[in-house]
């Protein structure tokens, strides 16, 4: 037996009785988060929302996320900021947001509570509507049968000239052709809409040209409607989504069947909720696949510490801070902008718009300036998470608009954005800022998520002393399905304890081999 074959042999012993080290424990921990502090909410909806969040035992976030896209949506294009004291740079507070939590955090119920405010409008509109397809029927009628009595004539007209080559007695073809011209026909009532759930591409363009303020995509799943984009047939939806975050494009579509259909304005909100497992599947793809930044215009992306304690909680709503909320939403959502210290544009433009006070404009100027030559120049940061930070440069405007907004609809007046609301605006900014580090780090610090999934596999026994890194990819578990990730979660449990390699050198025609033994000790 040759020396190389003893030594590969005592090897292989030493690393089988070999004493085992303590397991280290794996924690994938989360990014500490700001809370929201709410002295930052705006203090008309601070009764509202705090009394929600008690009676339902959930983080305050998630009903001031759900409500601040309301305010965005009966906004919309409506009005807008221009940061710039001269530029024409203009921005519209179109905003998109998502709350993340486990199952049985009561998103669902929470978010939904102010989604009950723009159902309430629509109702409203919906009776409106009603009410005015009957006046608008009438109308129709007396325009059909007006239509039809100069068509009446025109054909004797025409008789008479041809037949007696003069003309009659009546009106003459010319005269009756400018009367029909004239004649305008009765503009047919719209169902004015705030939201919808689950739109085609098609009828989402139709809703917005209906309702040139914008529209809100709501879905309680959110990363199931992401997921659809990619999904065949539907490689245009995402680009039409892209399209309407701004809030201030155009768009005009022809289709054989349906014809030519043009929005004026294309503002579309986005709003949901997710689960944290399936937003990391949903990021690692953007990192790993096609990142066309779809994701990082999610700029209300929170996900919040379990830290509410739970307590029986058996009150009536405060209705009188949800009254002074719904009318503050409904005066928006009916606003003349302009009647209320909003500028007309000079430039043809249909926005009208805002801009900061003197002391304002040095508070977004000093935020700014950090922003593009700090934030967005750290090389430790990740690419995809400066992408996101990248959007905050519309998103702090957008939030001290909407605050403005807020108090001019709760009854005081300004012609510009004070002070104090971009003050606010920088603080939301910063805590926005924290959640999106905690979310975004779910997927750069790749290595140990992937370490922490393989611990829990190994404690549930799915794979026997011995296994390879093949063994692992093939399983196809979230992140672990591929050789790289799979490799890396290893080499982490190896320097943790939980593995320990064993190799067999090449030789005999046969290839260098890596298998990985299990501490006993990990349960």
């Amino acid at each position: 037996m040759s020396n190389d074959f003893k030594d590969k042999n005592l090897e292989e012993l030493k690393q089988q009785f070999e004493p085992w080290p303590e397991p280290q424990i794996i924690q994938n921990e989360l990014l500490s988060v700001e809370k929201l502090a709410p002295e930052i909410i705006p203090e008309p909806f601070r009764g509202y929302i705090t009394d929600v969040a008690e009676r339902m035992n959930c983080p305050i976030d998630f009903v001031a996320i759900a409500l601040l896209v309301v305010v965005s949506t009966v906004v919309g294009a409506g009005c807008g900021i221009r940061p710039k004291r001269v530029d024409d740079w203009l921005v519209i507070p179109n905003l998109w947001g998502c709350v993340v939590g486990r199952p049985g955090m009561m998103k669902s119920p929470s978010v939904n509570e102010p989604m009950r405010f723009l159902e309430s409008l629509e109702i409203e509109a919906k009776k409106s509507q009603d009410e005015n397809i009957k006046n608008y029927n009438t109308e129709l009628t007396i325009y059909a049968t007006k239509k039809e009595a100069i068509k009446s004539q025109m054909v004797v007209a025409q008789k008479n000239i041809i037949k007696n080559g003069i003309k009659s007695d009546g009106l003459s073809p010319e005269h009756l052709k400018n009367l029909l011209n004239e004649l305008k026909e009765p503009f047919k009532p719209v169902w004015k809409r705030f939201k919808t759930n689950d739109p085609t591409i098609e009828k989402l363009q139709e809703l917005s040209a209906e309702n040139p303020r914008g529209i809100l995509v709501f879905r309680d799943e959110l990363m199931g409607l992401l997921k659809n984009f990619d999904k065949t047939g539907h490689e245009s939806d995402r680009a039409f989504y892209l399209e309407g975050w701004c809030g201030s494009a155009s768009l005009t579509s022809d289709r054989i069947g349906r014809g030519t259909t043009r929005a004026e304005n294309l503002c579309l909100s986005l709003f949901g909720t997710t689960q944290p497992d399936k937003l990391f599947q949903y990021l690692h793809s953007a990192i790993h696949g096609d990142n066309d930044g779809l994701i990082q215009r999610v700029q209300l992306l929170v996900y919040p510490d379990e830290t509410t304690p739970w307590e029986y909680v058996d009150r009536e709503p405060n209705h009188i801070e949800k009254i002074r909320v719904a009318k503050i939403i409904k005066d928006l959502a009916d606003m003349d902008f302009v009647k209320h210290g909003a500028n007309k544009s000079t430039d043809n433009s249909m926005f009208p718009y805002f801009n900061f006070s003197d002391d304002a404009q040095k508070i977004f100027c000093e935020w700014w300036e950090d922003l593009e030559c700090k934030k967005l120049m750290d090389s430790d940061t990740h690419p995809i998470l400066i992408e996101h930070l990248s959007k905050y440069r519309s998103l702090m405007p957008s939030l001290a608009l909407l605050f403005q907004l807020i108090d001019i609809a709760d009854g005081k007046t300004s012609d510009t954005v004070t002070e104090d609301n971009v003050a606010r605006a920088v603080d939301w900014v910063d805590y926005l800022e924290s959640h999106a580090r905690r979310v975004y780090a779910m997927v750069t610090n790749i290595d140990m998520t992937a370490a922490s999934l393989l611990s829990e596999k190994l404690l549930q026994s799915k794979l026997e002393d011995g296994f390879s890194v093949r063994d692992v990819y093939r399983q196809n578990w979230s992140i672990l399905n591929n050789k790289t990730t799979a490799q890396a979660a290893c080499n982490e449990l190896v320097d943790a304890g939980w593995l320990r390699e064993k190799i067999i050198e090449a030789g005999f025609g046969q290839r260098r081999t890596v298998t990985y033994l299990i501490n006993r000790k990990i349960k």
